[in-house]
């Protein structure tokens, strides 16, 4: 019998592919044996601003720690707004080297269950989840999509899903990934 979890009142089954979890949710799982762990924190000065704890990361075969701000696009406006708050440039917008170190952790361990959490567990953690059950378990993708707690970075999962990011493809992921958006 599969190991189950309480994810915000939804039972998921802790063999799925992979699965999004919040910070204070990530510090209490105990994955399965053969799990890694994706780890988004705020960027603070190139590091993590709330990084998680070596005695949580030991749980974990592999670990890839990703001081990545919750920013789903990229125009010039968003970064305005983001140059006017951080001055100093103290924030960090997923990008091409970001998109290359993820799906090389992914691809080293496609055979692994992935744990992927960030801050709140909706938005960064829940693109990197679903993309990779997109391209290894479609069946996980849909169910985790179904839980409706989720509201995942088009920019992350864009990237991760296809490579890149454009305008064009934000307009396409934002519809399918939060169709009650109105886009």
């Amino acid at each position: 019998m599969a190991a189950t979890y309480n994810l915000r009142g939804h039972t998921i089954h802790k063999d799925m592919k992979a699965i999004a979890l919040s910070h204070p949710e990530a510090l209490d799982y105990e994955p399965l044996p053969n799990s890694v762990l994706i780890s988004y924190a705020g960027y603070d000065r190139g590091k993590m601003a709330t990084p998680m704890p070596d005695n949580v990361k030991k749980r974990y075969k592999a670990v890839l720690e990703l001081p990545i701000d919750d920013i789903d696009q990229k125009s010039g406006k968003i970064r305005a707004m983001f140059d006017r708050l951080y001055p100093d440039k103290n924030y960090h917008i997923f990008d091409e080297n970001d998109y290359k170190k993820t799906w090389n952790f992914i691809e080293k361990y496609k055979d692994s269950h992935f744990v992927v959490h960030c801050d709140a567990g909706v938005s960064r953690s829940s693109a990197t989840a679903l993309a990779i059950d997109k391209k290894f378990a479609p069946e996980d993708y849909q169910k985790l999509l179904d839980l409706g707690i989720y509201f995942p970075n088009v920019l992350i999962y864009s990237y991760l899903v296809e490579g890149k990011f454009n305008d064009k493809l934000y307009k396409k992921y934002s519809k399918q990934l939060h169709p009650w958006w109105g886009m």
